[in-house]
């Protein structure tokens, strides 16, 4: 199915969910200090190969990837995990996790925690570069704990779809 754009006339509220995932995913996937910390999974990843191949749906993807090994680096999920449907507009307040998961042996790098830095990395994107379909801005609310395997732990990011004033 191709990514339809908001010109197109029979969207709805999945398929604008399902178009700013993948502009989400994405933005992540150009990101080159980003890649870099997913993939160097060395003490020093910022200063390791660019990495220049696409990781979406490889470790920038929009489902949980199992099973997983932990020497290809880090991992990002996107997910759609709540939707308010207001039906006075027929659109839908949109909750997305991001979810960043690093094997716990390579939590400990240069710049500090490595799965902290990619979530400061994906936040700065979410912040500044991504929009909802429509115009509306993601903005987070909350930060949990996360673990995908006994393996790969990390960070759940809550995005929720707002109207900046």
């Amino acid at each position: 199915m191709a990514i339809l754009t908001k010109n197109v006339a029979n969207t709805d509220s999945f398929l604008d969910i399902n178009n700013d995932i993948f502009r989400i995913i994405t933005a992540l996937n150009k990101d080159v200090q980003l890649k870099q910390l997913l993939i160097n999974t060395d003490f020093k990843p910022l200063q390791g190969e660019k990495i220049e191949k696409d990781l979406r749906d490889v470790q920038i993807s929009r489902a949980p990837l199992l099973p997983f090994d932990e020497e290809q680096g880090s991992l990002i999920t996107v997910t759609f995990i709540n939707g308010e449907l207001d039906s006075k507009s027929e659109t839908m307040g949109t909750t997305l996790a991001v979810d960043v998961f690093t094997p716990g042996n390579q939590w400990i790098i240069a710049e500090g925690i490595r799965p902290l830095m990619i979530a400061h990395a994906v936040n700065n994107i979410m912040k500044y570069e991504i929009k909802q379909t429509g115009g509306v801005k993601y903005r987070l609310t909350d930060v949990i704990n996360a673990q995908l395997s006994d393996t790969l732990i990390g960070y759940r990011l809550i995005y929720v779809a707002v109207i900046d004033d």
